[in-house]
């Protein structure tokens, strides 16, 4: 198991958050920090989530890409002190 870091840059659009949100409720994990900032019409989210394999969190980085309004996402695999092991940028849009 590792622990995830998420950077989406998406649409500022009303349900993104929840949509966002929905993909981890489905797999039972709660994250362990988020933020989400708007920029103009853009919606940027960091959010952090432990106790999955890193193969599941490329594959909620997919679903999230696959999501309408998301322009781009970047997974990091990171260790407990936050530094980066691994990273996958998915398709920006």
């Amino acid at each position: 198991q590792c622990c995830a870091r998420y950077r989406i840059c998406a649409e500022a659009e009303p349900a993104l958050l929840c949509q966002v949100l929905n993909l981890f409720a489905m797999q039972y994990l709660i994250p362990d920090q988020l933020s989400a900032v708007q920029q103009e019409s853009l919606l940027l989210i960091d959010l952090q989530v432990s106790r999955l394999s890193w193969h599941r969190a490329q594959v909620i980085g997919e679903k999230m890409r696959n999501l309408i309004d998301v322009c781009s996402v970047e997974v990091e695999q990171v260790d407990a002190r936050n530094t980066a092991q691994s990273r996958v940028a998915l398709a920006t849009g």
